[in-house]
């Protein structure tokens, strides 16, 4: 087997450069500090169960602070920031606490790469701020990324690729870019040529780190030339997904191992090509031991022996490991681990899931404690459930997912119900009462017992319960049928709504899963001084789509159109000589308005009012009287109808005279 490995593959110089930091900080603390780190140190579970071994544990921010602020002359604590960065809110406040307290030391590991992204944001954010928006290539939830995004004083969007990237709308003068130092090389570049070509007064920073570049470069060149490609890291370690993510691409047999106990024999042929690359938090030990396993590869039965050996050397206190169920009795039940030790596990953590014990099953074990001349180690599989539950919970939290579990509990405290518990992978997850998708005045404990779909909102560090929300979830949904109701609208489109509130200017109405306004000047015909004149809450209305904004998700309606003008009816049913009966609507010094049919008024001139000359139409005219007029002229062009009453009473002294003149003969 021709085996070769990447160049740059294992520690890069940030990650090095750290880890001599903290063993100096380890060496001069002895057992006198206390040394922690906000998150892991590496994203490496072996490196970190060795510096956990060594009393360095890792600490969540809240309980960062907590234990800074609690330094003392006989509790003394060092802080060791990771090669991440932090946020510039925590590492002032940490700067500020040790300079007034001489028990607490911070020594800062960040990464030089990462200094400098937090420089150039500082930067560009000053320089016209509100014109100025900083784009971020990177994932929103790596601590880098949201280290980077606490140094923006100016607008600060991220976008992991291009695809999302393409949804970037904005109207900022100046668009400055940086990357997250291990993201995808490739991505980087489509997502900086994107915005050069879609934006103007585009500032790029080429923030991706060299080694991580080169590494990739290197990676993308040995998948391509060999049959079978090994990737070793941390699943957790970002830049080491994308090196398995660039590898599967052109050698689709790739594997991912966080260490050669994970290594598929059968997907590897003795005579293959092997190409062996690592992420930047893999230590140059596992890439070795790696080597030698591959080298030593001759049969399957060589292979399990190696690999034998190679687990006795991760069987320390705290580690994972798997076995197989050879016996069981009243007090124990004994694992094979496939080495020299036997393992042993109290029967009692089998009280929950009897049928789950059976010889020949496979488990994942704790490690509790070795006895080497005994050669057994005491196990756990409560602790393995525990870990692969935090695991799972971990996993859900970062990739957003929709989980199923039965509300198991209430929360109360003083007569105050403060939220649920949700029983879901093995885990109990609180949810707040204001998480919970009912009002206030709604009754909380209707709800127990009863299966709801949630998201988790805080994965719990410090021993807390996981936090989920129920709401969330709900929300999501309604914003998805929002999003989905958009999509099917046009200009024109007709809906049956329902009025929901009034203003002066106008009404809500209700149209499924939004509300749009109807102006008043588009709502009715008629003459109406507001709103409430003409229609009240809950009626309904037929109304059409007159203008959409999406961006300001607006809906303008409307409910007059052509066919129900009352003009239009007006001269389709109407020709002057007609006579119609109309009701008085406005009295003026020189004539009346009256009313035709709804919405349509004419003119009585005072000169057409009577047979006789008149100082006022008041005179013989009063306001919701109603007469018969002629209608004598219609102006089209100016929607003005004329009418007179006087032509109808000279009509009835015409047909006197003739009677007169007829009885006369």
């Amino acid at each position: 087997m021709k085996i070769t490995v990447a160049k740059g593959s294992g520690f890069c110089f940030g990650v090095r450069r750290a880890f001599r930091i903290l063993e100096d900080e380890i060496r001069k603390s002895g057992k006198t500090y206390k040394i922690v780190t906000l998150g892991k140190f590496v994203h490496n579970p072996q490196i970190v169960k060795d510096l956990e071994d060594r009393g360095v544990s890792y600490v969540s921010e809240s309980q960062l602070l907590a234990e800074a602020a609690s330094a003392s002359e006989n509790s003394p604590l060092t802080v060791v920031l990771r090669t991440h960065g932090v946020t510039k809110e925590i590492k002032e406040k940490l700067d500020r606490m040790s300079a007034e307290n001489p028990y607490l030391h911070v020594s800062d590991c960040t990464c030089p790469c990462v200094s400098k992204i937090h420089s150039i944001v500082t930067e560009e954010s000053r320089i016209s701020p509100d014109d100025t928006l900083i784009v971020i290539i990177g994932d929103e939830k790596h601590p880098e990324v949201v280290a980077i995004k606490s140094y923006c004083s100016a607008e600060c969007r991220v976008y992991p690729d291009l695809m999302h990237l393409r949804e970037l709308k904005t109207d900022k003068k100046r668009i400055v870019c940086v990357a997250q130092t291990t993201q995808k090389l490739t991505e980087c570049k489509l997502c900086q040529n994107y915005l050069l070509n879609n934006f103007t007064n585009v500032k790029i920073y080429d923030t991706i780190c060299k080694v991580t570049e080169e590494r990739q470069t290197e990676v993308e060149k040995l998948a391509g030339e060999s049959d079978t490609m090994i990737i070793i890291g941390g699943r957790e370690s970002s830049n080491t997904n994308k090196l398995f993510e660039i590898s599967s691409r052109i050698q689709p047999n790739t594997f991912f191992v966080e260490h050669i106990s994970e290594i598929p024999l059968d997907g590897i042929h003795p005579d293959a090509k092997l190409g062996i690359s690592a992420g930047a938090s893999t230590p140059d030990s596992l890439i070795e031991e790696a080597i030698k396993a591959m080298e030593n590869i001759e049969n399957k039965e060589d292979f399990a022996k190696l690999l034998a050996e190679t687990e006795m050397n991760y069987l320390k206190t705290g580690s994972v490991v798997k076995g197989t169920i050879v016996s069981v009795d009243d007090r124990e039940v004994v694992v094979d681990l496939k080495s020299n030790l036997t393992g042993f596990i109290p029967v009692d953590e089998f009280a929950d899931d009897d049928d789950a014990v059976k010889v020949g099953d496979e488990i994942s074990v704790v490690v509790v404690k070795k006895d080497d001349e005994k050669g057994t180690v005491q196990l756990s599989k409560r602790k393995a459930d525990s870990i692969a539950s935090k695991s799972k919970v971990e996993e859900a939290y970062k990739n957003g997912e929709v989980l199923e579990g039965k509300i198991v509990d209430v929360i109360k405290k003083d007569d105050s119900v403060k939220g649920l518990i949700v029983s879901a992978l093995h885990t109990r997850f609180f949810v707040p009462a204001s998480q919970t998708g009912l009002s206030k005045k709604d009754d909380i404990s209707t709800l127990l017992g009863t299966v709801c779909k949630f998201k988790i909102t805080e994965t719990g560090a410090g021993g807390k319960h996981p936090v989920a929300s129920i709401a969330v979830v709900e929300n999501e949904k309604k914003q998805a049928e929002i999003d989905e109701f958009w999509a099917s609208l046009t200009e024109g489109k007709v809906f049956e709504g329902t009025v929901k509130s009034m203003t002066d200017y106008g009404v809500f109405v209700n149209i499924g899963p939004l509300d749009g306004m109807v102006h008043k000047s588009e709502l009715s015909w008629k003459r109406f001084r507001v709103p409430s004149d003409i229609v009240s809450v809950g009626d309904k209305l037929t109304v059409y789509i007159k203008d959409l904004n999406p961006e300001k998700r607006r809906i303008s309606l409307g409910c007059k159109t052509e066919e129900n003008n009352p003009w239009n009816i007006f001269v389709s049913t109407h020709n002057v000589g007609d006579v119609v009966n109309v009701k008085i609507a406005n009295i003026m010094t020189y004539g009346a308005f009256a009313e035709i049919i709804p919405g349509v008024d004419g003119l009585i001139h005072i000169s057409q009012i009577a047979n006789k000359r008149l100082g006022n139409p008041a005179e013989v005219l009063h306001t919701g009287d109603q007469v018969d007029a002629k209608i004598i002229d219609i102006d089209t062009d100016k929607k003005k109808v004329s009418l007179s009453i006087r032509a109808l009473l000279e009509a009835d002294v015409d047909t006197e005279d003739a009677v007169s003149d007829e009885s006369a003969e």
